[in-house]
């Protein structure tokens, strides 16, 4: 019997990918997209592919997502959480007070969804969590930057917490490789270790450079 997984960003290049990789290894997935109809959708919907709008500034919303899950297919086994993309494009000094709080806003929805995700895991005493980092191509703007080092900590503190739960929870971050590289990944170190270890990072580097297993971070 295949697993249930949720994979949000469902839209972006990644999640999409991730959606279509575990769409075809017999998974069903339900997958995220901005309630406001922003982005591509990832997929059409069918018996083992459900599309769940997700307005990640809302606590509601994100409880939303998980009850989608469960109303669909009863159980989630699986969580493949990407860190929401920054609005921000602008170098600080050009960016608008908007711009920046929207951003922030933004950035809210992961720890909602953790929250939910970490709440019904335990009910059936197991359950994965895979935080996801995945650098857009380019320079980083000074936001960007600050929403991603807050991402990667909150993910490590999510490691650290799971201790003696029997929960599973790492992260997965990447440099400079390609979607499709990062997503081949992913499903490979899964399948090695990822679902059978906690508490670490798994970094993707381009091929010809040590690929690591990292502890979690302070």
């Amino acid at each position: 019997m295949g697993k249930t997984v949720l994979v949000t960003e469902g839209d972006s290049p990644l999640g999409a990918a991730l959606v279509r990789m575990f769409h075809a290894k017999g998974f069903s997935v339900a997958t995220t997209t901005p309630s406001s109809g922003d982005g591509e959708r990832p997929a059409s919907q069918s018996d083992d592919v459900r599309v769940i709008p997700w307005n990640r500034r809302s606590p509601l919303s994100a409880r939303n997502v998980l009850l989608s899950t469960l109303n669909a297919f009863e159980v989630l086994d699986e969580v493949f959480l990407l860190e929401a993309p920054c609005p921000s494009a602008n170098a600080l000094p050009e960016a608008a007070s908007a711009e920046i709080e929207r951003s922030f806003d933004e950035a809210k929805g992961p720890v909602f969804l953790a929250r939910e995700v970490l709440s019904y895991f335990p009910r059936r005493r197991r359950g994965l969590l895979a935080m996801i980092s995945f650098p857009s191509a380019g320079s980083e703007t000074a936001v960007q930057a600050a929403m991603r080092e807050g991402f990667r900590g909150f993910a490590s503190s999510l490691m650290a917490g799971q201790n003696g739960t029997g929960l599973i929870v790492n992260g997965f971050q990447s440099s400079g490789v390609a979607v499709d590289e990062f997503a081949e990944y992913i499903d490979r170190t899964l399948e090695e270790k990822a679902r059978k270890i906690s508490g670490h990072w798994f970094v993707c580097q381009p091929k010809g450079f040590l690929q690591g297993v990292f502890p979690k971070k302070a």
